[in-house]
């Protein structure tokens, strides 16, 4: 005997998926101000952000201020700390177009 093939229906709450949404989660939160602190403290956060965003585009980053300030003098002597043969910094490690993936190509 053949018998009919059946289809499988699952049960509507089984579909049915529930969502929590993150503002119905309880947080604690400062209480909340009055209106008109409110829009005061709004105005006061957009003007900081203005001003952190301008100064933003003409700050360098604290390392490359660092980097700038290093110099590189002639000779064997160091013009600073009188310092006879002491460390240069390395001709590869500061041009990159000498360097392909940490190997020199220009020798």
């Amino acid at each position: 005997m053949l018998r009919a093939a059946r289809t499988y229906k699952p049960a509507a709450t089984a579909t049915a998926k529930h969502i929590r949404l993150s503002s119905s989660y309880n947080k604690p939160s400062p209480p909340p101000l009055p209106p008109k602190e409110q829009r005061e403290f709004e105005q006061l956060q957009k003007n900081a952000q203005v001003i952190t965003n301008e100064d933003a585009d003409n700050d360098m980053h604290k390392d490359a201020v660092r980097e700038a300030r290093r110099i590189e003098f002639e000779g064997d002597v160091n013009p600073e700390t009188g310092e006879v043969g002491g460390p240069k910094r390395e001709p590869l490690r500061w041009q990159p177009e000498w360097t392909y993936g940490g190997r020199a190509t220009d020798f």
